[in-house]
């Protein structure tokens, strides 16, 4: 069957046959077999092998050729699938650490806030009492210099006794 004629449809269904699969199934054979310096010789199998290149069709070659290219693409879109996916995993791991340091850090910051508080609740309540306390001394000095104040008045106001000096 020449080139002109395949049909690919039927190729394809298997319902035509092609001389390139004879030869190349005869060419096995004789590959296979031991006795190669009996029947066939290099330059035997060279010419099968370029009759049968020639016959192929531009468009099996073609159909090869793209076949190979989308294995080699799927393969480099699978490699970059699984970069991707890995760096997606490192990222979502680096933001879910920092995410719990994050927490962390708000829950220690709380707790330093709150002990803060409480210190300063503390020491105003220190600072209060001795307040209060350093008050309550003054006004008992006050209280005091006021009766030493009354009683000097009211000497004052007292008649002198010559007799007493």
């Amino acid at each position: 069957m020449s080139e002109s004629k395949i049909n690919f449809e039927d190729l394809a269904k298997g319902n035509v046959s092609i001389e390139i699969v004879d030869k190349l199934e005869n060419l096995r054979s004789s590959l296979e077999s031991n006795t190669l310096t009996g029947r066939v010789n290099k330059k035997e199998i060279l010419k099968s092998i370029d009759e049968i290149i020639d016959t192929i069709p531009v468009e099996l070659r073609t159909a090869r050729w793209i076949v190979r290219e989308q294995e080699s693409f799927i393969s480099k879109a699978k490699d970059e699938s699984i970069s991707i996916v890995e760096d997606a995993k490192k990222e979502s791991e680096k933001l879910i650490e920092d995410s719990y340091v994050l927490k962390e850090a708000v829950i220690e910051a709380n707790a330093l806030i709150k002990h803060s508080e409480l210190e300063s609740q503390s020491y105003r309540s220190t600072i209060e009492d001795a307040v209060d306390k350093k008050m309550e001394e003054i006004q008992n000095k006050i209280n005091q210099l006021n009766e030493f104040l009354d009683k000097e008045r009211s000497k004052l106001r007292q008649p002198r006794d010559i007799d007493k000096p």
